[in-house]
């Protein structure tokens, strides 16, 4: 599926449209196939060096929640511009929530083969909330976030923060990795598609 690369549309557009008679799309408004595989390469490599480089080196877990978030929400940003139909830049999803952000990725596939990787979402984003606008931290709604992505669910205890951060920290890398290997991969299967499409039609 091609990116389009186009201004939204305002009340200007809609009077020039009814004036010209008509309103296109051309080559002018597609992202280039090379250019769309490059920017999936560039996305994917760079939500696995932030998870890495921002996720801190700290024993205060609540701070660690925090940057957690940032990341994960980093990495639904990225998402969604890398799966939208209309090329999107960061700015523009600047003004919803953390909340919008996961719903549009959400629907826009994110997530939709993983049993594990919506709850851990959505429960991260509870505990940041916790966090960001209360004194408490309810350590079991972290810990039941902590079990669901341990191998050793049956067996799983939480003995300390230190501990916590730790998994926190793999919980990270696992949903930037994960996210940028859909990327890498929506990027690399549009561009074959295209050149599939172009050789059925003749052009090249």
């Amino acid at each position: 599926m091609r990116q389009i690369r186009r201004a939204k549309p305002t009340f200007a557009t809609a009077h020039e449209y009814h004036r010209a008679g008509s309103f296109g799309t051309g080559p002018e408004h597609w992202v280039d196939d090379e250019e769309r595989h490059a920017m999936a390469n560039d996305i994917g490599d760079e939500l696995l060096t932030i998870a890495k480089a921002q996720f801190p080196r700290t024993q205060n877990l609540e701070y660690a929640i925090l940057k957690a978030h940032l990341i994960v929400e980093h990495s639904l940003v990225q998402y969604i511009r890398s799966m939208s139909r209309l090329l999107v830049e960061p700015s523009e999803l600047k003004r919803f929530t953390f909340a919008n952000k996961f719903e549009i990725a959400r629907l826009m596939g994110f997530g939709a083969n993983d049993p594990i990787i919506i709850p851990t979402v959505e429960r991260l984003n509870q505990v940041r909330n916790q966090v960001a606008h209360s004194f408490a931290l309810d350590r079991p709604l972290l810990d039941e976030m902590i079990r669901i992505n341990s191998e050793d669910y049956e067996d799983f205890s939480m003995a300390s923060d230190r501990e916590r951060i730790r998994r926190l920290r793999w919980i990270c890398y696992a949903i930037a990795g994960r996210t940028a290997g859909e990327v890498s991969a929506n990027g690399y299967i549009s561009q074959r598609a295209s050149r599939a499409l172009k050789r059925d039609l003749g052009g090249e």
